[in-house]
């Protein structure tokens, strides 16, 4: 008994300690478990940290090398605008006033066509835009000072040719032939200043400030020959080459006598001052020509090229193209030859020089009336008879048609002295006369050519005398001088009106400006 009740305690000891040691098995396994989870876990955690590590590394790495790069792009950048700043905007200034500057490109070849490229350039072409507008209302305020300062000195030099013409009348006798003599030479150099005003004012956008009647062309190259200096001794002619009585409507009449002084003048200063200028006037199909040579220096390609921009009209001119002094003459020609609708040409004359014709097409010509003359300085015509061999040569073209019976040969008219004549004569004329003529001998030599048109002279309503300088009419007629004299009027009359419109304390000083 007592040994089956120890054995029973033995096993129950058994059976305790087996039942205990799974419950420590199991929670060592548990234990064990957790701990291989922790393990796990500690192990992914460490994994995460060194990608994360890895990743913050390569970051920073990656950070290090675009500042790298945003430093290098930033030097580049810096370098090129200053490269922008120190060459490139001053060489586009440079260009803009003189073309034959080159404004250089990027300094890095490696930035052509990038973005820095792209927004230099669209800066160049802002800042080239802004100067050209500014550049352009500059020159339209500097032009509109001009124009109102050769207003007022051409009205006061129109009324100082008034004074003068006034003195030459009073003293006309021959016992103040001296005094005469020095008061034309005040009259010529009065003349010419007042072209000089006229084209420097039609330079920058005037009206030449003079009006006419209609008159005859021959007449306006004797006038513009007038407006020349030492004409005497340098200007050779005019010839007279037309064929009919061609006249200048009154519109254009002032602007081709100064286109046509003022080409006399440009050839005279480049001739040597033995050397003549010739002058001639010839119709053509589409109107007349006025032909002017000299044998004087020429031009280069480029001056000859400069010529014909401006002598075009049709290119802007400012008064920074001028040059320095300001070379006027061109930029007005040109400009009162595109207004009208005529053509100035240059180039080389058989001399040497320069040739320069000046083409009137038929719509600013008018045939003049049959009881008016032109003036007693104006050229002759030069009757050229057909050469044989052009009328043989005409004759086999037209053999199948019977040919017309040959009219008879033009014979000039007597000439007369002007009725009321636009062109101011010279001293020292002579009256020359020619057989009369009939008006079918007159219209003969003209049939192969495009008629002009027709002016009427209008019965006068009554008795007026003229105030001209070629003679006396009873017309009623506005010469030349009347007009000059009505726009001096004017001019004084607006004056005195700015002035009163003036505070008082600026009253004083409105006729010079400032």
């Amino acid at each position: 008994m007592i040994g089956a009740a120890v054995l029973a305690l033995a096993l129950a000891g058994v059976v305790i300690f087996h039942i205990r040691l799974r419950r420590d098995l199991a929670k060592v396994r548990g234990e064990l478990v957790q701990a291989r989870q922790a393990h796990e876990h500690l192990t992914r955690e460490t994994s995460a940290r060194n990608q994360w590590q890895a990743q913050v590394e390569r970051q920073a790495q990656e950070s290090v090398e675009q500042i790298r790069e945003a430093r290098a792009q930033q030097d580049l950048l810096r370098a090129e605008t200053e490269h922008l700043i120190s060459k490139r905007i001053p060489a586009l200034l440079s260009h803009l006033r003189a073309p034959h500057v080159i404004v250089p490109g990027v300094q890095n070849p490696a930035l052509a066509g990038t973005d820095i490229d792209r927004q230099h350039r669209a800066i160049l072409e802002a800042l080239t835009r802004g100067v050209r507008e500014e550049g352009e209302r500059i020159d339209e305020a500097a032009q509109a000072v001009v124009r109102g300062a050769m207003s007022r000195v051409q009205t006061q030099a129109l009324r100082a040719q008034d004074l003068l013409a006034g003195v030459q009348q009073r003293y006309s006798g021959d016992e103040h032939t001296a005094l005469l003599r020095e008061v034309l030479g005040l009259d010529m150099f009065n003349e010419l200043m007042i072209r000089r005003v006229q084209v420097t004012g039609i330079a920058c956008g005037a009206t030449p400030g003079l009006s006419r009647d209609d008159t005859y062309l021959v007449d306006l190259m004797v006038g513009a020959i007038s407006r020349v200096e030492n004409f005497e001794q340098r200007v050779e002619g005019p010839a007279n080459h037309l064929r009919r009585r061609i006249g200048v409507a009154a519109r254009a009449a002032e602007s081709i006598l100064l286109i046509t002084a003022e080409l006399l003048a440009n050839a005279v200063h480049h001739s040597h001052g033995t050397l003549k200028v010739t002058i001639a006037v010839h119709e053509t199909n589409t109107g007349a020509a006025i032909v002017i040579d000299d044998a004087g220096v020429g031009l280069n390609e480029d001056q000859y090229a400069r010529a014909t921009r401006l002598l075009s009209g049709t290119h802007p001119v400012r008064l920074i193209d001028l040059g320095n002094p300001p070379h006027t003459g061109w930029a007005a020609i040109g400009r009162q030859a595109a207004h009208y609708g005529m053509q100035v040409t240059v180039k080389k004359s058989a001399f040497g020089g320069v040739q320069a014709v000046l083409n009137i097409p038929t719509a600013l010509l008018v045939e003049m009336p049959e009881d008016s003359r032109p003036s007693v300085l104006a050229p002759e015509p030069i009757r050229a008879a057909i050469p044989a061999s052009a009328t043989a040569l005409r004759s086999a073209h037209v053999a199948a048609v019977p040919a017309p019976a040959p009219a008879p040969a033009p014979a000039p008219a007597i000439r007369l002295e002007p009725v009321a004549s636009s062109v101011r004569p010279e001293p020292a004329a002579t009256l020359r006369t020619e057989p009369a003529t009939t008006p079918e001998q007159r219209q003969a030599p003209a049939g192969d050519l495009a008629p002009l048109p027709q002016r009427r002279r209008q019965s006068p309503t009554g008795p007026r005398p003229s105030r001209g300088r070629g003679g006396s009419d009873d017309r009623v007629l506005t010469t030349p001088e009347e007009a000059q004299k009505r726009w001096g009027d004017f001019q004084v009359g607006a004056e005195a009106g700015r002035r009163e419109a003036l505070p008082p304390e600026q009253q004083h000083d409105i006729t010079e400006g400032i």
